[in-house]
């Protein structure tokens, strides 16, 4: 499984060594770099010492160096391996330490002497500069060819130089190895501490039921980092309080609309065990509008969960929007006659739009049937197209809704009384229409006008 913690803890550990690494790395290499400089600046003094004892005479060429047997020795200023060569390669003078080994030549110059690794008498490890110089006879001996062009090499022992950086290089991986052992503890304890209000948050987040929807997270109590997880987290659950709070107000809703139909077909029963020689048509009618009115209900509740499911197949075709408005309107024309309600159709005749006939049939059914049964009367019924919204809708004037009831006016089984005598309406025409136009890929919103007009929209998305 997969563990942030242990993540962590892996890339802390490997940033940690590779900055450790490289840190340990650049040390040892600039160390080592001025260390070799030191060194080699000590070569080099050693080699203007020989130069500056260096003469020409009628000799040749000579070179006194004091005697370096002495106590306390002359090593720090006077090389104990030297060797000076003419350019035409006859030698002119070496130091007795180099018995019979010559120390390699390099070609150089004063002003930029060339230094390298070598291996010393006795297999020692030791380095080399090369100079190239001339020495100006003496006057009173003075050659006719004029200066004569030497090179010297110079070399001195490097076990100390050697010694010390592998002395550094130990230190510092020491110095790491304890650091990097040191570190793993210390960064598991930091990310358990570190990681505490995660558990505290979990260990709360467990204790929340939908019987205690109301609990909240402290959000001023965490740490920055959590703050907006638990910010939306108390969103979260204010939003399944508010799903179940609409869960329990849709089923004690549901019951309260079940109940009468099923109070009625009892009375009629138990009316038709009594009297069964007194047979009434009207009753057996009732018991018929009852019936259908249980199975309008459930085909509504079955309706609004194929579309919440995505069950709902899609026919795309052209719809002619002023027929299809005629023939819905043509099942409600009598109803709204009785009601003194007309229609008045604003689009064009010929207007055409791609959808599913089936389900737009079925939308604009529910909402005209809603405005005829609770428009203000007498009234008129407006149903028109917006190009430029690209949508449909339907107004109508209605006296007894207000601005907080629009909120609720998609909810399953509401409706404005609360008595909830029954009827033809039981409150999720709607819901269901909503859901339908989801289906559609679009949106159906309610506005409450200040003139007391409601105006219900369906709008398609714009590509």
């Amino acid at each position: 499984m997969r563990s942030i913690r242990r993540q962590l803890i892996r890339t802390i550990l490997a940033g940690f060594g590779g900055l450790l690494l490289a840190g340990g790395a650049a040390i040892y290499l600039f160390t080592r770099l001025a260390l070799l400089n030191d060194f080699d600046a000590g070569l080099r003094t050693k080699a203007l010492a020989i130069m500056a004892q260096t003469e020409q005479g009628a000799a040749g060429v000579q070179v006194e160096l004091p005697d370096t047997v002495f106590p306390g020795g002359n090593e720090r200023v006077f090389p104990q391996y030297y060797e000076l060569w003419q350019t035409n390669g006859t030698r002119c003078a070496r130091s007795a330490a180099l018995g019979e080994a010559d120390l390699p030549l390099a070609p150089a110059s004063l002003t930029t002497p060339v230094y390298w690794n070598m291996d010393l008498p006795g297999d020692r490890d030791g380095r080399a500069i090369g100079v190239l110089f001339t020495v100006k006879p003496e006057e009173a001996d003075k050659p006719a060819n004029g200066p004569l062009p030497l090179l010297l090499v110079v070399a001195a022992d490097r076990h100390t130089l050697d010694a010390t950086l592998g002395t550094l290089a130990t230190v510092l991986v020491a110095v790491g190895g304890l650091t990097s052992l040191m570190t793993v503890p210390l960064v598991r304890l930091a990310l358990r501490r570190g990681h505490a209000p995660l558990g505290e948050l979990a260990e709360l987040a467990s204790t929340i039921t939908a019987d205690s929807l109301a609990a909240r997270f402290p959000v001023a109590s965490l740490p920055a980092e959590l703050q907006p997880i638990a910010v939306r987290l108390n969103d979260l659950l204010d939003r399944l309080k508010a799903a179940f709070e609409r869960e329990r107000q849709f089923s004690a809703d549901l019951a309260h609309e079940l109940r009468t139909p099923l109070a009625e077909l009892r009375t009629q029963a138990e009316v038709e065990l009594a009297w069964p020689e007194a047979g009434n048509p009207t009753r057996h009618q009732e018991t018929l509008d009852i019936a259908l009115q249980m199975e309008a209900i459930v085909t509504r509740l079955l309706e609004l969960a194929r579309c919440e499911n995505g069950l709902v197949p899609l026919l795309v075709e052209p719809v002619t929007l002023a027929s299809l408005v005629d023939e819905v309107w043509h099942g409600l024309a009598d109803r709204a006659r009785q009601r003194q309600l007309t229609l008045q159709v604003e689009m064009p005749q010929g207007m055409v739009i791609q959808t599913d006939r089936t389900l737009l049939r079925s939308i604009l059914f529910n909402l005209l049937a809603n405005a005829v049964e609770y428009s203000q009367a007498p009234g008129q019924i407006t149903i028109r197209w917006e190009q430029a919204r690209q949508s449909l809708s339907v107004s109508n004037p209605v006296s007894d809704l207000q601005p907080d009831d629009m909120p609720h006016l998609f909810a399953r089984l509401w409706r404005k009384d609360p008595a909830r005598t029954g009827g033809v309406h039981c409150g999720l025409g709607l819901a269901v229409s909503r859901a339908l136009a989801r289906a559609l890929r679009a949106s159906l919103e309610a506005h409450l006008g200040e003139d007391g007009v409601i105006t219900l929209r369906l709008g398609w998305e714009q590509s």
